[in-house]
Formats: structure tokens, C-alpha cells, sequence
């Protein structure tokens, strides 16, 4: 963000670096679970959905059944951003994050709850998860380096460190739009590619809270 001058509230602290949610902006658009804010968004042919596009259509089936078995509803926002490709080829990461969808709910170790990985850097340096409570009524996003999954898509040897894990969004929406807008904003500046509507006053919304 020191690009578009935000270098005091956004300083460089490492590609994932770790900043105080009370200070970010509000997000440009009301979050109503529809997604329909990323319908106007233009699609991209390197999106985060394009690496794994074929799993994802089977996961989400097996996910879904998997939690339907236990009564684990998911948010309608999640479930339709995932059964739908258009939508996934509208977001786009300049880390070359990807979608890897886990086919079913793991129990977190910590809280009452489940998580279900989603998003993946592209090294495998941090994942991203959604977190469920166990009866479904409420839900967020958190991220740590630990991979959690089935057994059957063991990736780390190692024990993850629960301590690690993170909260990113108060839910799955408002991280999605977050995720989207900061880096539109980022290829505007680096790339020369258009800027959102909403870029600008975003990026002067973190700076007034600065």
C-alpha cells in the first residue's frame, strides 16, 4: 500500500504481514450475502479459481454433503461463490493465491467449531479458512501457515500450531470483496490496469482513519 501512500497504516512488514483490523476502511459496497457487488466486476483468464477449477466442482459437492450429514449449514455467499465459475474468474491475486477447497468440515482446535479451507498461497505459505460454529449460526474467516484437511490431502508433516490461526473478516463476504478490492487497487498501481470505482475513495477512507 506505501504505492498509493498509505505506508504508515499499511507499512511493509512481509508479503503477509499482519495490520490492526479496527483501522481498516469500511468496505464500498453493502455486504447482503448475494455477492452482487462482484457481478459488475470484469473476469479475469488468471483468476484464483482457474489452478483447481475442476476440484472445486466436485469439493463443494462433497463438502456439502459431508456437512449436511453433521447439520453444519454453510453461508449461501460461500456456497454460491463456489458453485459458480463466472464469479470466481472476477477475482484475481497478485501473490497467485489459488482456490483449494477441502471436501469437508475439520474440527478446529480452537473454539466450537469447523474449519474449511478455501484459499491458498501459492506456496503454500498461509491458508484460509472458514470458520464455523458448530450449530452453523455464525461464521468468519481466519487464516494461519498450518494446513488443516483430510487425511487424504496431507500436505505437512508437522503437527499446525494452533496459536497461529488468525482472524481475517468477520465473515465470508466482506473478506471476498476485501480480498478483491485490495488487489484491483494493487494492479492499478503496478500494472497499469484500471482502477475499480470505488478504488480511490477506499484508499482515501484508510488514510482519513490513519
Amino acid at each position: 500500500m506505501a504505492n498509493v501512500g498509505l505506508e504508515s497504516v499499511r507499512p511493509d512488514v512481509g508479503t503477509y504481514g499482519r495490520y490492526s483490523f479496527a483501522r481498516l476502511p469500511p468496505l464500498p459496497f453493502p455486504m447482503h450475502g448475494t455477492l452482487d457487488w462482484l457481478d459488475r466486476a470484469p473476469s479475469h483468464n488468471h483468476a484464483i479459481g482457474n489452478e483447481k477449477g475442476r476440484e472445486i466442482a466436485k469439493a463443494i459437492v462433497t463438502l456439502q454433503e459431508a456437512c449436511g450429514r453433521i447439520g453444519l449449514p454453510l453461508p449461501p455467499a460461500f456456497t454460491k461463490f463456489m458453485e459458480t465459475p463466472p464469479l470466481r474468474d472476477r477475482i484475481r491475486s497478485n501473490t497467485d493465491c489459488f482456490l483449494d477447497l477441502c471436501p469437508a468440515p475439520i474440527r478446529s482446535p480452537v473454539g466450537d467449531g469447523y474449519l474449511i479451507r478455501f484459499l491458498a498461497d501459492s506456496q503454500g505459505c498461509i491458508f484460509w479458512y472458514l470458520y464455523v460454529t458448530r450449530d452453523g449460526t455464525d461464521h468468519a474467516v481466519v487464516s494461519t501457515p498450518g494446513f488443516y484437511g483430510t487425511e487424504d490431502e496431507g500436505w505437512q508433516d508437522e503437527i499446525p500450531d494452533a496459536s497461529e490461526i488468525v482472524l481475517s473478516a468477520e465473515s465470508f463476504e466482506p473478506f471476498l470483496c476485501r480480498f478483491w478490492l485490495e488487489n484491483e487497487i494493487w494492479f492499478a498501481e503496478y500494472e497499469n490496469a484500471p482502477m475499480p470505482d470505488v478504488g480511490a475513495a477506499y484508499i482515501e477512507e484508510y488514510r482519513t482513519k490513519a
